[in-house]
């Protein structure tokens, strides 16, 4: 098969999953013989990482939804490169990409989407998921169908659910010990999320929860990993609740890996998720999950298997199933390796392979 040239487009300035899924599927598209260009913003997480990975970058302004400035550039580099495909992995690229795509025939788009968000306006639904599209990547069931709830035509649809990333951990700050230097017993359990401190997120949820479990378990700890525009609303929160001594927030953690290895139990409270690489890498380490019913998270935690699924927004049913591993070690070690068990169906590399197909299929 021909080797494919392939733009991809991502316009947001943080470092979050969705980010490091574009990286390592752009690594393994090269090393697979495919040419990959990446369109980012200036001074973004995800340019600087790419940089230092080798990847090409073309940085634009990309400001916003309609930025009329960075289609004209990108539309230019499109038609200069004879670029095959425009992969699309933000709501707001899909849309610039549209626009530099216009009567640009030989061209094909694949628009990834990550959120299980409703497509509520009729611009969206004729626009942006319409005719020009040739096909829509989503990372779990979850979303597809809601965009077939939606109205959008099911034959555009692909599921491809988001990979972890074998060896990433190996040596991420391997040697820190966490719990030493937090200054906790090693028989305290310890429960961790990994998100960023985002609404969606929920972490009021986990927080109402916490102080619930704490009423019967005193001596267990929480960590909150991520940063984001709620820490202060969180900060209140857990004053008020009078949980300064027992949640810890730690902000964004470079070596992450550190937080997995000194947690005993997994959590995570969204309200709304596409499918969660948290989860992916608490699953790495043989971790336990709790987690909501949101979105694809049920089709990474198997209720009873490798955890337990809750209902969105219900603390008290989070704190029960808390306290059930909190107080059943045996439990949590055999969930643990359940859970890596099932992570071997969701590798980076199965992501990449399917990925690529789908270019085939619609370029061919």
């Amino acid at each position: 098969m021909k080797n494919l040239s392939i733009a991809h487009i991502d316009t947001e300035t943080s470092w979050r999953g969705g980010q490091r899924q574009v990286i390592e599927l752009i690594k393994g598209l090269s090393k697979l013989g495919q040419k990959n260009i990446l369109f980012c913003k200036h001074s973004s997480e995800i340019a600087q990482k790419a940089e230092e990975t080798g990847i090409d970058v073309i940085k634009l302004p990309l400001r916003g939804e309609w930025d009329i400035v960075s289609a004209f550039k990108l539309r230019s580099y499109i038609k200069k490169n004879n670029v095959d495909i425009v992969h699309t992995h933000t709501s707001h690229a899909h849309t610039i990409a549209q626009m530099a795509l216009t009567g640009v025939n030989t061209c094909k788009l694949v628009v990834s989407r990550r959120v299980d968000f409703h497509v509520n306006n009729y611009f969206s639904k004729k626009y942006k998921y319409g005719k020009r599209v040739d096909k829509i990547i989503t990372v779990s069931d979850a979303i597809k169908r809601v965009l077939i709830e939606d109205g959008i035509n099911p034959e555009l649809l692909v599921t491809i659910r988001s990979g972890f990333v074998a060896g990433e951990f190996g040596n991420n700050h391997k040697n820190i010990n966490l719990r030493k230097k937090l200054g906790f017993a090693e028989d305290v359990v310890v429960v961790s999320t990994v998100a960023a401190l985002a609404a969606h997120k929920a972490h009021h949820v986990l927080l109402k929860a916490a102080n619930l479990v704490l009423k019967k378990h005193p001596d267990v700890k929480f960590l909150f990993a991520g940063e984001g525009d709620m820490r202060s609303v969180i900060e209140k929160d857990i004053n008020n609740l009078g949980l300064k001594d027992s949640v810890i927030l730690l902000g964004f953690v470079k070596g992450i890996g550190a937080v997995y290895r000194a947690s005993d139990i997994f959590a995570m409270t969204s309200e709304e998720e596409g499918l969660c690489t948290s989860i992916l890498d608490a699953m790495y380490f043989g971790l336990p999950i709790i987690a909501t019913s949101a979105g694809g998270i049920p089709e990474l935690v198997q209720d009873g298997i490798n955890g337990f699924i809750v209902p969105v927004n219900d603390y008290m049913s989070f704190a029960e199933r808390l306290n059930v591993l909190i107080e059943d070690i045996d439990r949590r070690e055999k969930m643990g390796l359940r859970s890596s068990d099932i992570l071997e169906q969701h590798t980076v590399e199965n992501t990449i392979e399917k990925t690529l197909s789908v270019y085939h299929e619609i370029y061919s």
